[in-house]
C-alpha cells in the first residue's frame, strides 16, 4: 500500500537524490533528516501567537567570513555557548532571527546538530520576489531550510529549491504565473503601443534606439510583483483587477460587472506608470548606441537618474497596494492607469462577456 503523505524523512531523501552535482552536500542524510524533522516539529508550534516561520543555514560558523555584510554576504553572530537544536529552541529564537532578513545556523557538535548563532543576511535574496534590479548575491552552496508555515518546509541551494514539502506533499517547483503564456498575450497589445510611442519620440534622437518586447514587459512584470509582495506583506488581503480601458474622464457608465465605490479621475496622475515607463524607455534608450536594448541593458545601468526613475515605479506599487486595505476591488486598465477601487463584483450587474 502506498504512502498518502509525505514526511521530513521522504524531503530528505528526496533532496539528497536531487542535490546539485556541482556542489556536493556536506551534510549526512541523517543530519539532513534530523534538521527536517526538528524544523518539522517547530513549524507547528506558534510565540505568543505569532506563527513560527525561519530560515535555517546547515553550515559550520567558521565557514563564514567575519568581515561579511548583509546583502553582499552576511553578518555572523555567534552565540558564546551553542544552543540545543530543539523545536522549543527554534521558536523561541524565530522572532529575533525575521524569515525575510536572517537566519538561524546549526551544524554538528560531536556529531550532534547545535544551534551556533544567527547570520543576518538582509533581505537582496528576496529580489526575483518583490521585484527590481537587484543582482542576488550567493555566499553559500550550503542547504537552507525554509519555515513558511505550519508543515511547509523547502530546502534550497544557492537561490534555487531542490525539493519541499507542502501539504504532506513533495514538490520540486513552484508555478510563478508570471513566467505563463497567457499573461503576457493579454499585454500584447498595450506592450506594442509602448514601443510605438516610443519608436515616434526616437525619430529626432541623434541615433534612434528601439526597445525589445522583454524590457517593456518587465518593468511591468516587476511593478506588479512589488505590489503583490506589499499586499501579502499587510497579512490583509486584496484584489486588483485589470479591464481592457478606462471610462472617459466624464462617464457615469458602470464598468461591466463591477460597482465602483471610488472612482478616480482620469488624467496625468492617475496614469503616472505610463509615463514614467516611458522615461525609462528614454533613459535607457539614451545610455546606448545599440539598434535595440533590452532587459539587460536595464539591468546593467546603474546610473542615478534611472534608479530614481525605478524608485518612482515602486512608489505606484506601494500606491496600489495601499488601495487594497478596504474592501473592494482596485480597478487598473492594462495599461496600469488607475481608474479606482473598493470596486464591488456583482452578479445583480450585466456581466462581461469574456474573463
Amino acid at each position: 500500500m502506498s504512502r498518502v503523505h509525505a514526511y521530513p524523512p521522504d524531503l530528505a531523501e528526496y533532496v539528497v537524490s536531487q542535490w546539485p552535482q556541482g556542489s556536493p552536500l556536506q551534510v549526512s542524510r541523517e543530519i539532513l533528516c534530523e534538521a527536517l524533522t526538528v524544523a518539522y516539529q517547530a513549524s507547528l508550534t506558534s510565540e505568543e501567537t505569532r506563527p513560527t516561520r525561519f530560515r535555517l543555514l546547515l553550515m559550520p560558523a567558521d565557514r563564514l567570513p567575519e568581515d561579511g555584510v548583509p546583502n553582499l554576504g552576511v553578518l555572523r553572530l555567534r552565540f558564546g555557548q551553542s544552543r540545543p537544536f530543539t523545536p522549543d529552541e527554534l521558536r523561541r529564537l524565530a522572532p529575533s532571527t525575521p524569515f525575510e532578513t536572517s537566519l538561524m545556523g546549526a551544524h554538528t557538535e560531536e556529531g550532534k546538530l547545535r544551534i551556533w548563532g544567527i547570520a543576518h543576511s538582509g533581505p537582496a535574496w528576496l529580489a526575483p520576489t518583490w521585484g527590481g534590479r537587484s543582482v542576488v548575491p550567493n555566499w553559500t552552496y550550503d542547504p537552507i531550510i525554509h519555515v513558511s508555515g505550519p508543515g511547509q518546509l523547502a530546502v534550497r541551494c544557492a537561490g534555487k529549491m531542490v525539493g519541499a514539502l507542502e501539504r504532506g506533499q513533495l514538490v520540486n517547483a513552484r508555478i510563478d504565473v508570471f513566467d505563463s503564456e497567457w499573461i503576457p498575450l493579454l499585454f500584447a497589445r498595450e506592450r506594442e503601443e509602448i514601443r510605438a510611442e516610443h519608436a515616434a519620440r526616437q525619430v529626432l534622437a541623434p541615433s534612434p534606439t528601439l526597445v525589445e518586447n522583454s524590457l517593456v514587459g518587465r518593468v511591468s512584470q516587476h511593478m506588479l510583483r512589488r505590489t503583490i509582495q506589499l499586499v501579502r506583506g499587510a497579512r490583509h488581503g486584496g484584489l486588483i483587477l485589470s479591464v481592457d480601458a478606462a471610462p472617459g474622464p466624464d462617464s457615469t457608465t458602470m464598468l461591466d460587472g463591477l460597482r465602483l465605490k471610488y472612482r478616480f479621475t482620469q488624467e496625468e496622475p492617475s496614469r503616472r506608470y505610463r509615463t514614467l515607463l516611458l522615461q525609462i524607455l528614454e533613459r535607457v534608450a539614451a545610455a546606448s548606441s545599440k539598434a535595440t536594448v533590452e532587459w539587460l541593458d536595464f539591468e546593467l545601468d546603474s546610473s542615478l537618474d534611472l534608479e530614481r526613475l525605478e524608485q518612482s515605479v515602486f512608489e505606484m506599487s506601494r500606491v496600489i497596494a495601499n488601495l487594497t486595505a478596504i474592501d473592494g476591488a482596485v480597478v487598473l486598465d492594462k495599461r496600469f492607469g488607475i481608474i479606482g477601487f473598493g470596486a464591488e463584483v456583482s452578479a445583480e450587474l450585466p456581466g462581461p462577456s469574456c474573463v
